[in-house]
């Protein structure tokens, strides 16, 4: 039998087949081409959909809504994982003009970089959600609104500094010493505005158009 959120939300099962579409165009280029250079969207994909599982155990498990220190460690983690779906947008720089393969790659980008868009804006939905529930709306959106802000930073960090959500424990001493260094570099606070607004502001366009009837 299905859980409850499976049943009632049928956007999942359209992000399946948007991630199997994406998956067998990828195919196709590996196939025509004999390289393996865009693979790597299919791990950058999963990483993407981490903010999602993140939320729908906040959202539903009722143990964790039940313990406090359980849904700030796991917001933790869903903050440290959430610029990971804005991230696939990026992927846009390894398109390369004027091959026989560019408009199946840039098509292939997109529907990457939409799954990830779509993944992340139904996980910021399901924490809205269980915010409100816990506290209020107000905190609710001054929160994902924090949260959106601060993924801008985290998508400039990951591109540009190379960083992954996991550094914070791999590698924290060198990650804490870089971010300290961005506070103080014009493009960091351009990519966190930019992508942040981006989040934010599609989040408050596709939230009404995600509802369900548990919402």
């Amino acid at each position: 039998m299905k859980p409850t959120y499976l049943r009632i939300n049928p956007y999942y099962g359209r992000l399946a087949l948007l991630t199997l579409l994406g998956t067998l165009v990828l195919i196709y280029r590996v196939a025509t081409t004999q390289t393996i250079l865009f693979t790597f969207l299919l791990w950058n994909l999963f990483l993407a959909l981490l903010p999602l599982i993140i939320s729908k155990i906040i959202r539903y498990n009722t143990k964790v809504n039940s313990s406090n220190t359980a849904m700030v460690i796991l917001f933790g983690i869903w903050i440290l994982f959430l610029p990971n779906s804005p991230y696939i947008i990026t992927d846009f720089i390894h398109l390369e003009t004027g091959i026989s393969t560019m408009w199946i790659d840039l098509f292939m980008l997109f529907i990457f970089a939409l799954n990830g868009v779509l993944l992340g804006t139904l996980s910021m939905v399901d924490m809205f959600h269980s915010i409100t529930k816990k506290y209020n709306q107000k905190i609710a959106a001054i929160t994902l609104f924090t949260a959106c802000y601060l993924s801008g930073f985290g998508v400039f960090i990951g591109r540009f500094l190379r960083f992954n959500s996991w550094d914070i424990v791999a590698r924290p001493k060198i990650l804490l010493y870089c971010l300290y260094k961005c506070l103080f570099l014009y493009e960091a606070w351009l990519w966190a505005i930019g992508f942040g607004s981006f989040m934010w502001i599609s989040f408050l366009v596709l939230k009404p158009l995600l509802k369900t009837k548990n919402s």
